[in-house]
């Protein structure tokens, strides 16, 4: 009798332990669509398709703007068939691309043995298969990941997402040098080669174990929603239309576009200031204690509805992150460059997934999130494009950093005046 009575409150743990361990490998699983995985073997990439580093550049921007609006199809699609169907679809397609991208050089090859056809060939078929990869990887599985781990604690929803982070900051440390590491004889095919393999063994693992949650039978989702001035607005139109989305956009879609371009340039910047590239490789690892710390600092704060403190931080944190990269050939810098950059990247992710379930308390969340996803890495392709274009012009890449540095100053200013101390 004993025994019956405790296994009940053990069961509904099971679920929920399974579901966050989950969703924090399809938060991991994405990264090798992220920057910071194509930074580190861009060099690999140009030296292998022939490519200038201004035409990849400009690959990389417009797949990823195509990726962008891929992606909100993708939130009304998580809004109609759940979590689970979404993130199946997503992994077969991930898959597919993962073995299209290892065989670049042999397709293309077979199509014309004529190099100008093939260069042009190389160009198209990576904008394409990236294109498909910049939506669902850095952006649909994390937006899945950490939706379902907000759904399954939305007790303490960023805490919760904060603590995702802890292994998402440890992949990401360690994520350039692994993808390093695939690359044989930097052959960056041999990279997705192996990824695709393993995305074959991860949608049988999904498919056998990966559940929608449903937080009304879990005792750590029994939280009534906190009230809001906006809780009156029920659809992603009337959503949209608020001066506060806007304003908090401006912000996230700043910081991602100097944050993204540094990321992919950053082997190329260290080097034009004299550092060994692989520093800017090894400063990952250091970063992704910046990382666990500030997801969870960040994480506490968005449960304790601070959200302008959050901003502030997120702001502070990039500011200094650029103030230390700019004096990076010194110790002190590299460590403000390091730590600046490592809280802002924590930051960042709890920010743009959590903050809107504090606001907004509709049922289109799979679509504002879209949404929100979607206009930020626009900016963040933008950054690569235009931070590339900065150093061919100026011969150096911190002329945009003096100016993104200004801005940065002024949105703090703004958001000590404007925002408001409670949403």
């Amino acid at each position: 009798m004993g025994r019956s009575q405790m296994s009940p409150p053990a069961n509904k743990y099971i679920p929920l332990a399974l579901s966050f361990c989950l969703s924090c490998f399809l938060i991991i699983f994405g990264l090798p669509g992220q920057s910071v995985a194509v930074g580190a073997i861009t060099d690999s990439i140009l030296a292998n398709t022939g490519l200038s580093r201004n035409v990849f550049s400009i690959l990389y921007t417009c797949s990823t703007l195509t990726g962008c609006f891929l992606l909100l199809p993708g939130g009304f699609l998580l809004d109609k068939i759940g979590i689970r169907r979404t993130t199946l679809f997503a992994l077969f397609v991930c898959t597919v691309i993962f073995f299209a991208l290892g065989n670049t050089q042999f397709l293309c090859t077979k199509v014309s043995n004529s190099p100008t056809i093939r260069l042009w060939l190389t160009a198209t078929f990576l904008y394409f298969n990236l294109s498909v990869l910049r939506c669902f990887g850095p952006n649909m599985f994390p937006m899945l990941g950490r939706t379902q781990i907000a759904k399954a604690f939305s007790k303490a929803p960023g805490i919760a997402v904060g603590l995702s982070g802890v292994l998402f900051s440890i992949a990401t440390g360690y994520c350039p040098s692994i993808m390093r590491f695939l690359s044989k004889n930097e052959n960056w095919q041999n990279a997705y080669k192996t990824l695709g393999i393993t995305g074959c063994v991860v949608l049988v693992i999904f498919s056998m174990l990966f559940h929608d949650i449903q937080p009304e039978r879990t005792t750590l989702a029994q939280n009534p929603m906190t009230p809001s001035k906006y809780s009156g607005i029920t659809s992603q139109r009337e959503f949209l239309r608020l001066p506060i989305f806007w304003g908090l956009m401006s912000i996230l879609c700043l910081t991602s576009f100097i944050g993204t371009g540094v990321t992919v340039h950053i082997c190329d910047i260290f080097q034009k200031n004299g550092i060994d590239p692989l520093v800017a490789i090894k400063s990952y690892r250091y970063m992704g204690y910046g990382i666990v710390l500030a997801g969870l600092l960040f994480g506490h704060q968005i449960d304790k509805n601070r959200v302008k403190i959050c901003l502030l931080m997120l702001l502070f944190s990039q500011f200094f992150g650029l103030v230390g990269l700019k004096i990076a050939h010194t110790t002190f810098g590299l460590v403000i460059y390091i730590v600046g950059t490592g809280c802002f990247w924590g930051g960042y992710g709890i920010i743009r997934q959590v903050i809107w379930s504090k606001i907004f308390k509709g049922r289109d969340m799979g679509a504002i999130l879209s949404v929100s996803y979607c206009t930020s890495t626009v900016a963040g392709a933008m950054g690569v494009s235009i931070l590339s274009f900065a150093k061919t012009l100026s011969g150096s890449y911190f002329c945009l950093v003096y100016v993104v540095e200004s801005m940065l100053l002024g949105m703090i200013f703004l958001t000590i005046g404007k925002f408001p101390k409670a949403v």
